[in-house]
């Protein structure tokens, strides 16, 4: 985790920005059929904890400036979609974007937005077809949030 600290000094303005990056493997999916006809899914969460906002600014406004990710691959599926999803603070609801499978990138897509403990990252790997009963991923996924407060 590191912090950069910027300071202006014409109007006396104190901004900070955090970043930090996690890595997970999702989960093996369970593959319901051979064909092409039912989906199954699985995923890898990147959840905020208080441990990786700096000590002293938990409570600080936060906002996101970009998500940098990099997600694996199930082999042997016939196909795969997937999206990553941004949850605010402790909240259900979400806001998705398609990315691709073995891939990496920066989204912008969620700048400003609140950010900070209890937000959470998901990256879901949907799956139709391949052989049963378990499809495993080649490697992991990670995400790197960089955030101003």
């Amino acid at each position: 985790m590191g912090v950069v600290l910027t300071i202006f000094t014409k109007n006396s303005v104190l901004a900070a920005e955090g970043v930090f990056t996690k890595t997970v493997a999702p989960t093996p999916v369970l593959v319901l059929s051979n064909s092409n006809t039912v989906p199954s899914r699985e995923f890898a969460n990147f959840s905020v904890l208080a441990a990786d906002i700096p000590s002293g600014t938990l409570q600080d406004p936060k906002q996101i400036s970009e998500i940098r990710w990099s997600t694996t691959y199930y082999p042997g599926t016939l196909s795969e979609k997937v999206e990553l999803c941004y949850f605010r603070s402790f909240s259900a609801e979400k806001d998705c974007r398609d990315i691709f499978p073995s891939s990496s990138g920066v989204l912008m897509d969620f700048n400003n937005q609140s950010f900070g403990h209890g937000s959470k990252v998901t990256i879901f790997h949907t799956v139709l077809g391949g052989t049963p009963p378990y499809a495993r991923p080649a490697g992991v996924d990670s995400v790197t949030i960089k955030y101003s407060y």
